[in-house]
């Protein structure tokens, strides 16, 4: 069985596999009901935004219908994934993602809260992502 930080850092590169794939309109309908069904998202999900706008698990789900082959093309990016604190159940971590194509270059840093589900995967319980220069 894979350890907190091992379940972390699998946890962000295949969502943010997925999350490509969502953007570009490559899902197939299983992916696709997965995606929406947001069961890796904690019920009090909160996300900071690089613009400082605060979403929760609700707006997330408003948010990504709307989103689902908007930016073809789009290859994101995740690098300098880095264990930040780590307690029973409970993990923060914090790396760097690059975006380009789909028209909207960017470089972001993030800091990622996850929490063990009582079945044993994480969930994402607090997003705070940073625009980097």
């Amino acid at each position: 069985m894979m350890n907190l930080n091992e379940l972390a850092r699998y946890e962000i590169v295949h969502f943010h596999e997925q999350i490509e794939k969502w953007f570009r309109g490559e899902m197939s309908p299983e992916e696709k009901e997965e995606m929406l069904a947001l069961k890796k998202f904690h019920g009090n999900f909160r996300m900071i935004s690089p613009t400082g706008a605060c979403k929760d698990r609700i707006d997330l789900a408003d948010w990504l219908p709307s989103v689902y082959a908007a930016k073809p093309g789009i290859v994101l990016e995740v690098k300098d994934i880095k264990l930040r604190f780590e307690q029973e159940g409970a993990i923060l971590m914090e790396y760097v993602e690059t975006q380009t194509g789909g028209g909207a270059d960017n470089k972001r840093i993030s800091t990622a809260l996850f929490v063990r589900h009582e079945e044993g995967y994480l969930q994402w319980l607090d997003l705070h992502e940073t625009f980097l220069p």
